[in-house]
C-alpha cells in the first residue's frame, strides 16, 4: 500500500511539473516560439522610399528618381529556359541567348533586368511566367548631367548621395523605407494570403536649389567657349546675389585627357584650391583705407622691383620708378606698390584682413570636402611672405572665398554666407525655407563706398577693360598667378591661372561673379576670365530685369577687341 502511494505521488509530481512546462511553454514562452515559427514561413519585404527630387529656384526639374522594378528569375522553377528567354527578349531588349544562359545557371536568384520601366514590367507581368517575379526599384535621373553634375553629385547602387547635393542633404531626400511580411512556403514560393504588418514607406521631400538653369546654360556655354579658344585646361564661373548669398550659377568645368570639355568630378568652386594673385589685393587696400593709412589719392614712390625677404619681386610690365596715387595702384595692379601700402598696415593687420573675409575658413556653404585654404600666420610666414603674401602669390584659396570677398564690399562691407538651397518641399507640398546665418561686418561701409570706384577705375582704364558691360559700371579686379610645383619646389613652367572677380551695377549692387581659368594662353585673368565675366553678366542683367541705377551718369563703354591684363 505504502508503495502504491508513493507511486502515485511520484506520477503526481511528474504530472504538475509537466503541466508547469506546459504553461511555460504556452503563457511565457509563446510569443518567441510562434515568431520563430513565422520566421520559417514568413518573409519581410523592404518597401523603399521615393527619393525626393532636385530643383532649380524657378522650379525647373533637375534630378529626380523613377520608378523601376527589377526583373529576377527563380531559375530553379523555370523547366524550359529556353521557351521563357524566346518570350522576354524582345520585352527586355535582350539577346535570347544572353537570356537563356542566365535562366540555365541553376542558382535560383538571377537578375534579368535591374531597371525595367513600369510599362516593362506590365508587359512581362501579363505573360504570367512562372519562375518570374518583380522588386520594386528606382533609378536616379539627372535631366542635364553637362549643367549640374559637379553640384548635384550622385547616388550609389543602394540609393544613398555620395556626393554634392545628394550626399549633403541625403537625409532630406532619402525619406523613410517601409516593410511588409508576405508568407511563404518552406520551399520560398509564396503562399495565397495577404501581407501582414505592413508599414508603408515615407518618401523623401524635395531640394529647391538657388541655382538658376537658365543662367547657368549660359555661364556653362560661355566659359566652355573660353576654354576651347585659349586651350585651357579647367573653368570655374559663379554668380552670386550680392545681398542674400544666394549662388545662382556654378559651373565647374574640365578638359579631359581625349581634349573633351566636361564637367568637373567636384565642384572646384569650393574644393579646388589655387594661387589667385592680384584678387586678393582686396584686403591689402580695405584694410589701409579703414585704418585711414591711405585715400585713394595717397602718392607712393614705386619703383619696377623690390628686394622683400632676399627675393626680387616685380610690376607685370617694366616702368622707371615714378609717382603713384592708390588708386592708380590698383587699377594697373602694380605689385611693387601694393607691397609698399601692406608695409604700412604691417604683418598681423593683413592677417586680420585676410582673416575677417574669410581667407583660411570654410565659407559656411556646409559643402562636402570643401576647404578653408592655406594662409598660414605671421608666425609661420617667410621673410618673403610679407611680399608674396599681399598680392595672392603665397596662398591657396578657393575661387568661393575671393568671390565673397569682393562679394562683401559690393554689400557694403558685411559678409553674406553664400548657400546653395532655397529650401524643401514636403511629399505633400509643404514649403521649408532654409534658414541662413545672419550677416556680419567686416568693413566699414565708408570704406566699401570708398573702394568701389577705385575698383571701377580697373574696368575703366585698368586691367580689366574687357570686363565692360555696355549700359553699365562694372567694378573688379584682375588676377594672374603661377600655379606651384605639387613637389613643392617653384612652380609649373607656363602653367598659369587667370582670374576676374566684380559685381554689378557698381552704384548699386546686384550680381557679383568670378571667372577662372587655369593654363589658359593667353595667362592673364584681364584677358581670358574677365570677357567671360561680361558676356555672364551682360545676359544676367537683362534675365533679371536689373536697370541701370537712377540718377547714374554712366560713362560705360564698350571692351575693346583686344585686351591686357595682369
Amino acid at each position: 500500500m505504502r508503495r502504491l502511494r508513493l507511486l502515485a505521488l511520484g506520477i503526481g509530481v511528474v504530472l504538475v511539473a509537466l503541466v508547469a512546462r506546459l504553461g511555460v511553454v504556452e503563457v511565457l514562452d509563446g510569443p518567441s516560439y510562434a515568431a520563430y515559427a513565422s520566421s520559417e514561413v514568413d518573409r519581410v519585404v523592404d518597401l523603399p522610399a521615393l527619393r525626393g527630387a532636385i530643383y532649380d529656384r524657378s522650379g525647373r526639374l533637375v534630378a529626380v528618381s523613377l520608378p523601376r522594378a527589377a526583373v529576377v528569375a527563380d531559375d530553379f522553377l523555370i523547366p524550359d529556359p529556353g521557351a521563357v528567354a524566346h518570350e522576354l527578349a524582345p520585352l527586355l531588349h535582350e539577346p535570347s541567348g544572353r537570356l537563356d544562359t542566365l535562366l540555365s545557371q541553376r542558382n535560383g536568384y538571377v537578375v534579368l533586368d535591374r531597371y525595367a520601366t513600369p510599362a516593362v514590367e506590365a508587359r512581362v507581368g501579363a505573360l504570367a511566367l512562372n519562375g518570374i517575379t518583380f522588386l520594386p526599384d528606382e533609378v536616379r535621373t539627372d535631366l542635364d548631367p553637362t549643367l549640374f553634375q559637379p553640384v548635384l553629385g550622385g547616388t550609389y547602387a543602394a540609393g544613398g548621395g555620395d556626393a554634392g547635393i545628394e550626399y549633403l542633404d541625403n537625409s532630406v531626400l532619402a525619406g523613410r523605407s517601409g516593410s511588409e511580411v508576405l508568407p511563404e512556403s518552406a520551399a520560398g514560393q509564396p503562399l495565397p494570403a495577404p501581407a501582414v504588418d505592413v508599414r508603408r514607406p515615407h518618401d523623401g521631400s524635395s531640394v529647391v536649389l538657388t541655382l538658376d538653369e537658365p543662367l547657368q546654360a549660359v555661364a556653362t556655354a560661355d566659359v566652355t567657349a573660353e576654354m576651347r579658344a585659349t586651350g585651357a585646361h579647367s573653368g570655374i564661373a559663379v554668380v552670386e546675389d550680392v545681398h542674400t548669398g544666394a549662388l545662382l550659377a556654378d559651373v565647374d568645368l574640365v578638359r579631359t585627357a581625349k581634349g573633351a570639355i566636361a564637367p568637373a568630378p567636384s565642384n572646384l568652386a569650393v574644393t579646388a584650391v589655387y594661387q589667385p594673385g592680384s584678387v586678393m589685393k582686396i584686403a591689402t587696400f580695405s584694410f589701409a583705407l579703414q585704418d585711414h593709412l591711405i585715400t585713394p589719392n595717397t602718392v607712393f614712390t614705386v619703383p619696377f622691383e623690390l628686394d622683400i625677404g632676399g627675393y626680387w619681386f616685380q610690376d607685370a610690365e617694366f616702368h622707371p620708378t615714378m609717382p603713384m596715387p592708390a588708386s592708380q595702384i590698383l587699377a594697373q595692379s602694380s605689385n611693387i606698390g601694393t607691397i609698399e601700402i601692406s608695409r604700412l598696415l604691417g604683418p598681423q593687420r593683413l592677417y586680420d584682413a585676410l582673416r575677417a573675409y574669410g581667407f583660411g575658413s570654410v565659407t559656411g556653404l556646409g559643402w562636402p570636402g570643401e576647404s578653408p585654404g592655406i594662409i598660414g600666420t605671421p608666425a609661420t610666414w617667410y621673410g618673403s611672405s610679407l611680399g608674396s603674401i599681399p598680392i595672392g602669390t603665397g596662398e591657396a584659396v578657393t575661387a568661393l572665398q575671393v568671390l565673397d570677398a569682393f562679394n562683401t564690399v559690393a554689400n557694403g562691407g558685411e559678409f553674406v554666407t553664400p548657400h546653395l538651397v532655397a529650401g524643401t518641399v514636403s511629399p505633400s507640398g509643404i514649403e521649408h525655407l532654409a534658414v541662413h546665418p545672419a550677416e556680419h561686418r567686416v568693413v566699414e561701409q565708408s570704406t566699401a563706398r570708398t573702394i568701389t570706384p577705385m575698383l571701377e577705375g580697373v574696368v575703366q582704364d585698368g586691367t580689366a577693360v574687357c570686363a565692360r558691360v555696355p549700359g553699365y559700371v562694372v567694378a573688379g579686379k584682375t588676377g594672374t598667378a603661377q600655379v606651384p610645383d605639387p613637389t613643392g619646389l617653384g612652380y609649373v613652367p607656363g602653367d598659369w591661372n587667370g582670374t576676374f572677380v566684380g559685381f554689378v551695377p557698381a552704384q548699386a549692387p546686384q550680381l557679383s561673379g568670378i571667372v577662372v581659368l587655369n593654363h589658359p594662353q593667353p595667362i592673364y585673368g584681364g584677358s581670358v576670365s574677365a570677357p567671360v565675366f561680361a558676356k555672364i553678366m551682360s545676359w544676367a542683367l537683362r534675365h533679371y530685369g536689373i536697370p541701370v541705377p537712377p540718377g547714374v551718369d554712366n560713362q560705360s563703354q564698350a571692351a575693346p577687341s583686344i585686351c591686357n591684363g595682369a
